[in-house]
């Protein structure tokens, strides 16, 4: 059977002329309502005004930073990487980031288009708390500097410290040398897979064999993901080990013993 080019395009006019509304608020301004949503349900409140030249704008008044902060912090979201990947999607998409408000202006031929432009930008963007969920390994590193952040002042924590009293030092950096408690210093090492885990096994191992004092604490993105082998030998050379980025309260308590 032969498909109906001209029937198709009027069905397809028909049910996107429904599927998408303009709504007058009871305050009068004026709101798009389209199927685009949150996971939750929740629509994208997308808000419809005139711009000073004559065109129109659509924004989301902040709402779509609103619905993340519910389970996110929203100042670690804009920051980092996935700062970096908000601001690409912006870039791409024409949408115009003000403060906490994502907003596009078009002309009144090119409503339609911008429509679906502005729905795709803010689900992109929502799209971003996924990082978070899953940690991918390049989120975990920044979440891992975040947390460090808030336990601990800035002035006694050096990232990607090199031991100089050893040779080589360049092949022996240390994600993160912390002033501890008796002139020990702590060693901070981030382990978000199976290579990092080996990695430091041999690192921690190398700075045992030329006598450097100093502890360890190992934090990692998911520690049930690491082979058992791997994490056997990472134990025998490590020091305290924290299961993942979740327990950031047995994180501060450990680290509380052993910094100065």
């Amino acid at each position: 059977m032969a498909l109906d080019a001209q029937a198709l395009q009027r069905l397809l006019c028909e049910r996107l002329c429904a599927d998408v509304q303009v709504v007058t608020r009871p305050d009068g301004a004026l709101m798009l309502r389209t199927h685009f949503e949150f996971p939750d349900g929740d629509r994208f409140p997308i808000h419809l005004s005139e711009t000073g030249v004559g065109g129109l704008r659509l924004s989301d008044r902040g709402h779509t930073l609103m619905h993340i902060s519910y389970d996110h912090d929203v100042d670690v979201f804009v920051d980092g990487t996935r700062g970096q990947m908000l601001e690409r999607i912006v870039g791409e998409t024409g949408v115009d980031r003000d403060g906490g408000v994502f907003r596009l202006d078009t002309s009144m031929e090119g409503l339609p288009g911008a429509i679906f432009r502005f729905g795709q930008a803010l689900t992109r963007i929502h799209d971003l708390t996924f990082l978070s969920r899953s940690r991918v390994r390049s989120t975990f590193y920044d979440d891992l500097a975040e947390l460090l952040k808030s336990l601990i002042d800035e002035d006694k924590v050096q990232a990607d410290y090199l031991p100089e009293e050893l040779p080589n030092p360049e092949a022996y950096r240390v994600d993160y040398r912390i002033e501890g408690k008796f002139d020990v210093p702590l060693f901070l090492y981030g382990v978000p897979n199976r290579d990092k885990a080996r990695l430091t096994t041999i690192m921690l191992s190398h700075f045992h064999r030329h006598g450097l004092r100093f502890e360890s604490m190992l934090v990692f993105e998911d520690q049930s993901e690491i082979p058992r082998l791997d994490l056997a030998r990472l134990s025998d050379v490590g020091g305290e080990m924290i299961s993942s980025l979740e327990s950031s309260a047995d994180l501060g308590r450990k680290l509380l013993k052993r910094v100065a």
